[in-house]
């Protein structure tokens, strides 16, 4: 029998991050996860601590930002790979009044470092910017694809590819038990799968489909990424990422031709260049109603616990969520109370 410190279940961003904080802490893990990807690999994988609908930060986006790019700058390095890929997000304005809340926006504490001051009106090649654009600074890409399966490569010994059988787990006080696997932890990160987890069941995770274009623009040329009422992100060889819509009633993993004409919508309100349609995607993206991530420990197993809930802001927020997690399944610190999945417990 193998025997490891914690067991961990499913490997999208959030497992990824539990693997490396266990990694750097020096625990051992095994994974189990299923061949089917989840929303982590199909995301355009953009960090921004920013809120550019409504032009302020993001929960705790300031710290969630300065942990998350060394955290996967310490991968780059150690595999010899790179997955960040650094662009300013432009961002296009859709009505004049917005020029005056972008200024007053850039001016608070905390956002002054990441929105720059300008309007720019000059125009960029094949970009449609009728009423000017700013800069978003420090943000950019990270490649979540490539980072998956480079890091399910560095740990293959200690990876199973399968799907997650829960009556085939055996709970005790100490320990628990997994086929041959013995672990003193489980941490569930199912992403949306978690709906089918018996034990975390009652958790309220909403869920939101979106679906994605990627396109072919050989005019383009962009070297950032574009916000207007969608992203366009560059993968490179002209490539881009378009999207992504956020359903709230389809749950299926069907593309629609409804979703991909509401992209197109969108993408021809930004950029005047031809473009084809390389593919359509979708996944359900694991959100939560008070978009907090949804850590914690099961009420009565107390070495089952769930990390889950990162929505669209995976990329920041996997790395200081797994800290918050490692350390109190450990017992050095509680949970902050905003991502505990207590808070959703009916109080008498």
């Amino acid at each position: 029998m193998k025997q490891v410190d914690t067991l961990i279940v499913g490997f999208g961003l959030a497992g990824l991050a539990y693997a490396e904080t266990l990694k750097l802490q020096g625990h051992s893990f095994h994974v189990i996860d299923q061949a089917q990807a989840g929303s982590s690999v199909i995301a355009a994988g953009i960090y921004n601590p920013t809120v550019l609908k409504r032009f302020n930060m993001t929960w705790q986006g300031e710290a969630l930002h300065t942990a998350a790019l060394p955290f996967y700058s310490a991968i780059e390095e150690r595999l010899s790979k790179q997955f960040i890929f650094p662009h300013p997000i432009i961002k296009l304005f859709a009505q004049t009044a917005e020029h005056n809340q972008w200024m007053v926006a850039s001016d608070r504490s905390g956002l002054s470092s990441y929105l720059d001051p300008k309007i720019y009106n000059n125009s960029i090649l094949g970009v449609k910017a009728p009423l000017g654009y700013a800069k978003v600074k420090h943000c950019g890409r990270l490649d979540t694809t490539a980072l998956i399966q480079a890091y399910k490569n560095c740990i293959s010994a200690h990876l199973t590819t399968s799907s997650f059988e829960y009556s085939k787990l055996n709970i005790t006080p100490s320990y628990l038990t997994y086929g041959e696997i013995k672990a003193k932890h489980l941490v569930f990160c199912e992403g949306y799968a978690m709906i089918n987890n018996p034990y975390f069941k009652d958790v309220p995770l909403v869920g939101s489909k979106g679906q994605i274009l990627i396109i072919d623009a050989p005019e383009l040329k962009l070297e950032t990424i574009l916000k207007g009422p969608i992203f366009i992100a560059p993968l490179g060889g002209d490539k881009y990422w378009a999207g992504a819509s956020f359903e709230q009633q389809d749950k299926s993993l069907n593309i629609t031709a409804e979703g991909a004409k509401w992209i197109k919508d969108k993408i021809e309100r930004m950029i005047d260049v031809p473009y084809t349609i390389e593919k359509q995607i979708t996944h359900i993206r694991p959100t939560v109603k008070d978009r907090r991530p949804l850590l914690g420990t099961h009420k009565k197993y107390k070495n089952l616990h769930l990390f889950n809930g990162m929505g669209s802001r995976g990329v920041l927020t996997a790395p200081t969520a797994a800290s918050w997690l490692f350390k109190h399944i450990n017992g050095q610190e509680a949970l902050p109370k905003e991502v505990n999945i207590n808070r959703f417990e009916k109080k008498d």
